[in-house]
């Protein structure tokens, strides 16, 4: 499962790590209500063993009990690259855009709630069973392109020692809303857009494609989708109701406070967010005609335009899902 950066994975990874441990007879005592969620007697929930992924111990999804969510390009895509000419000479905007293709030590990935702090993954595997194994499922979270590239200029704008440049680069307080943009946040969002897509229709059946926008209006019925794609349909609404209301965001700032640390860095991207971004940059991000420019970009680097109608262009979703209130805010 991946988000294109700047999307809250926070949601996905708490979501996914608290129906691993209920399935495996734990409880989680919700911070804000007192409830007990599983089974009392079970194992509480180990905030200690949440880190960041981007590997997540899940042992009842299967054979290799680990699922990915993270920052990556969709498995498998690299076979097929070569049929988009600008896609080798188009950097990420940032190391770690491509986590499982950029270099890290894949000999010590780590993992979260498993009993092992680090497994060896073969990236190459991973890449292959796109192609070679019918079970292999992938996700994408998608945001608004613009809604996006915000937050991240305006981190990258108020960095006293830069984090997230390329060796080699202009400093980012020296660009332009606009050209940060169209040079570095929109061609690497395409190209995570991109490989998901081709990869789409390379293997029918193997790629889901998920709007941010629907995951946060009704949580529930898309993470029942999500799990139907999975292959994890076994795990029933009221089961995913529970974890989505756990999940919901201000539940993981009382976790938060309790610990007195933060999780997943949801308390870095709160302060990021409430941080002042000028207003000549927000009305810039707003113009209609910057927004038409972003999404004809897109477009001609083969994203497909469908994806930022309003209301988005629903994927097929599990029929007779249930519906709550949305838990799930920015």
């Amino acid at each position: 499962m991946a988000c294109v950066p700047g999307a809250d994975v926070w949601f996905l990874r708490f979501t996914f790590a608290f129906l691993s441990h209920l399935r495996q007879g734990g409880h989680v005592v919700d911070r804000l209500t007192g409830e007990t969620v599983g089974d009392p007697a079970g194992p509480p929930f180990n905030f200690d063993h949440v880190s960041g992924g981007p590997l997540l111990w899940a042992p009842d999804l299967g054979p290799s009990r680990h699922l990915i969510i993270g920052h990556t390009i969709c498995p498998g895509f690299n076979r097929i690259s070569s049929e988009y000419g600008w896609w080798a000479g188009t950097p990420f905007s940032a190391p770690g855009y491509d986590y499982f293709h950029d270099a890290m030590n894949y000999a010590h990935v780590p993992v979260d709630l498993a009993p092992h702090a680090f497994i060896p993954v073969s990236v190459g595997d991973v890449d292959a069973a796109a192609w070679n194994d019918a079970r292999q499922r992938m996700v994408l979270v998608y945001g608004d392109p613009i809604e996006k590239a915000l937050p991240s200029f305006n981190l990258r704008q108020s960095q006293v020692r830069p984090v997230y440049g390329r060796s080699g680069e202009r400093p980012a307080a020296d660009r332009s809303f606009d050209e940060y943009l169209f040079k570095h946040s929109l061609p690497a969002y395409a190209k995570m857009m991109v490989s998901y897509q081709a990869m789409a229709r390379a293997v029918p059946g193997a790629v889901q494609i998920v709007s941010e926008d629907a995951l946060r209006a009704e949580p529930v019925r898309i993470l029942s989708s999500v799990l139907g794609h999975l292959n994890l349909d076994r795990w029933k609404s009221p089961l995913i109701d529970a974890v989505v209301n756990l999940a919901r965001r201000e539940h993981i700032v009382a976790i938060e406070r309790e610990l007195g640390r933060s999780l997943m860095g949801s308390r870095r991207s709160r302060k990021i967010a409430a941080s002042s971004v000028s207003e000549p940059v927000v009305r810039a991000a707003r113009d209609p005609g910057l927004r038409r420019k972003a999404l004809t970009l897109l477009a001609s680097m083969g994203v497909n335009p469908t994806y930022f109608e309003v209301p988005p262009v629903a994927v097929p979703l599990e029929a007779g899902a249930a519906t709550r209130r949305s838990v799930y805010s920015a």
